[in-house]
């Protein structure tokens, strides 16, 4: 047989070596383009079509009048208001009381320093359902700790059902959501106050700066590229991390004063077997939360501040 030429081999041997980098890719491309962008693409088909998922029946296309159905839906814009609700209410949780538990925790001595970050990022590792458990036994308007302990130094009159009381149903779902989330956002802010140079602080001293002046004008720039990042995180994921939540503690009840717009794109497609609504509700808030993404990462870009 006869060999290839030194010309054709010094030709094809560059590009074959040029393609390595991507064959390795290639797994992990075909995996993210499986398990992601296709049902992406999928999601954006259905929500043209009506169909009920119903074996041997075929989805109707419909055009538009799913995204018109969603607008006029009772649920639609209290879902809204609630995500609304969710993204704010979770920022302190995030960003601002875990920022301030990395600094109080940061001079603390090595062990210790371990053992306090390591009782706040307990929360985080207990699973969703464990912790519905947990908060249904303390917040039990019949035995509950909390309500025993409301009613016992007199804030209350009556015990509170907390879950099934539209004006505290919302707050307790938050509070839940944000206790889970304390301790990862405390894990991030120490990572990066661990990585800020202490000349900073020592320049600082001499100049006659106290804590809270350094904690302003030397923590907070230092660490703005982390500040942002959870803000981004706490905006985009608020209503996901509370979906688990809302699911078994109240269903979106009472009169949908709970329910946010993963809660209701479940609802469509799993209760009302309405697969081009819930579709038409995944696109709309898929361009919505991207959009909100694309701004936060301008703004990342001019609020951050890199020492390096």
């Amino acid at each position: 047989m006869k060999k290839p030429s030194a010309s054709v081999r010094e030709r094809v041997l560059p590009a074959l070596t040029s393609l390595k980098p991507y064959l390795f890719l290639l797994p992990a491309i075909l995996l993210i383009g499986f398990w992601s962008y296709k049902p992406l693409a999928e999601t954006l088909r259905y929500s043209f079509y009506k169909w009920g998922m119903v074996p041997g029946t075929t989805p109707e296309y419909v055009g538009l009048k799913n995204f018109l159905r969603l607008f006029g839906n009772k649920d639609f814009w209290p879902s809204l208001r609630n995500t609304g609700f969710y993204l704010v209410g979770m920022l302190p949780f995030s960003v601002i009381i875990p920022l301030l538990l990395a600094v109080a925790t940061e001079n603390t001595s090595g062990r210790a320093r371990r053992i306090y970050r390591g009782l706040l990022f307990v929360p985080m590792m207990i699973a969703p359902v464990a912790v519905t458990t947990i908060f249904q036994w303390l917040l039990h308007p019949g035995n509950g700790i909390i309500n025993y302990v409301l009613k016992g130094i007199g804030l209350t009159r009556d015990y509170i059902a907390f879950f099934s009381d539209a004006q505290f149903a919302r707050w307790a779902i938050l509070f839940i959501s944000g206790w889970k989330m304390i301790g990862f956002s405390t894990l991030m802010f120490s990572a990066a106050l661990t990585g800020i140079d202490t000349q900073y602080y020592d320049a600082g001293k001499l100049d006659g700066a106290g804590r809270i002046r350094q904690f302003f004008d030397l923590t907070i720039p230092l660490v703005s590229p982390t500040i942002m990042l959870m803000i981004m995180m706490s905006i985009l994921f608020s209503s996901q991390w509370t979906f688990a939540y809302i699911d078994v503690l109240t269903r979106g009840g009472p009169f949908s004063t709970t329910t946010n717009v993963y809660y209701l794109m479940y609802k469509f497609g799993f209760s009302d077997m309405n697969v081009g609504l819930s579709a038409a509700a995944s696109v709309l808030f898929f361009f919505l939360f991207g959009g909100m993404a694309i701004l936060l990462q301008a703004l990342s870009k001019r609020l951050s501040f890199y020492d390096r």
